[in-house]
């Protein structure tokens, strides 16, 4: 596999700056999408050479930051956000509240919000950041757990990124590497929510943080009668950019809840049933768009509808309809 640094290169179409190296300027220029801060250059090479590109998605934004010179960096607590931080190349050591992590290829460093934060990057380090507000992972936790929380949600700082199988691995790479799937969450709602949600619950699940026992202990399976309000919830707002947390809040259960009772009761699981009900909305706008001789596209219907695999997309649709896509558009 290529390394990170070349597959994140695409997002040099979105710059902040690059070859920054007035001190003054690149920190307020940085400070501006994080927080203020101290900068201060440190080793043999005294250029910045500084870098910086940013896209901007709901609750998200994804980040490239790279320093030609080592850096000492120092700030307090973030607050609203927290961000994940994963050296493209050179090394990072981070000091927080629960200690020093020292963060390469192989490990993330999670500053979480309430970090008093102090930072040592070495020369020639480039980093991936990944952005994520507060709000979501507190709203997601909520969600998950079926109860209000107390205290912001405190992640254990070193995540690991050696293996490649956790699903939060693989959707910060893909976020980072795939300019298709991030250009397109900028653009369309359902994926932008999708895959920010899908991140956050995953960091939830498999990285250690203080409500872990209570996210995973096995809970009591809903009724039937949640099972339907969930599903006439799901007919009614599937034109809209609903994710699986908002049914499972709307019907005032979790989420694990939710996946729980369609599985013992449906046999299915929610989301095959909400991929379903926009199958059919995509059937809908191709036969329009066929009798209207109208130029639209079945990739541009399928994004509409928060299909960003197309290939997927289009063995789901000849599954349940027995034709491809472009066989119903087809004039």
């Amino acid at each position: 596999m290529k390394e990170l640094s070349i597959l994140t290169s695409w997002l040099d179409k979105y710059p902040l700056f690059h070859s920054g190296d007035e001190i003054d300027e690149v920190r307020h220029k940085v400070g501006d999408i994080f927080v203020p801060h101290y900068l201060n250059v440190h080793g043999q090479d005294k250029h910045l050479s500084a870098d910086m590109n940013h896209l901007k998605l709901e609750n998200i934004s994804i980040n490239t930051l790279g320093y030609g010179a080592g850096v000492n960096i120092n700030c307090d607590p973030f607050e609203k956000f927290l961000l994940i931080m994963l050296p493209m190349t050179g090394v990072m050591d981070a000091k927080v509240e629960e200690g020093v992590v020292r963060a390469n290829q192989d490990t993330a460093a999670i500053i979480n919000t309430s970090d008093p934060l102090s930072m040592q990057w070495g020369d020639r380090c480039n980093q991936l950041i990944i952005r994520i507000d507060k709000e979501l992972i507190d709203r997601t936790c909520e969600c998950l757990l079926g109860y209000p929380i107390k205290n912001d949600v405190r992640f254990s700082s070193a995540l690991d990124m050696s293996t490649g199988f956790e699903m939060y691995q693989s959707i910060i790479y893909l976020l980072a590497s795939n300019p298709f799937v991030s250009e397109s969450a900028k653009t369309f709602p359902m994926i932008t929510k999708q895959l920010e949600h899908l991140l956050v619950s995953s960091l939830l699940l498999n990285q250690k943080n203080q409500y872990s026992q209570e996210l995973l202990k096995p809970e009591k399976i809903i009724t039937p009668q949640y099972i339907r309000q969930a599903e006439e919830y799901m007919r009614e707002k599937a034109t809209e950019a609903i994710t699986l947390q908002d049914v499972a809040d709307n019907v005032g259960i979790s989420l694990k809840t939710l996946h729980n009772g369609f599985q013992k009761y449906r046999k299915n699981s929610p989301n095959k049933f909400l991929k379903s009900l926009r199958l059919d909305l995509v059937r809908k706008d191709l036969i329009a768009a066929k009798y209207s001789n109208s130029k639209t596209t079945v990739t541009e219907i399928a994004l509409r509808w928060g299909f960003i695999h197309l290939s997927h997309f289009s063995e789901s649709y000849y599954e349940k309809f027995g034709e491809l896509p472009s066989i119903t558009l087809k004039h």
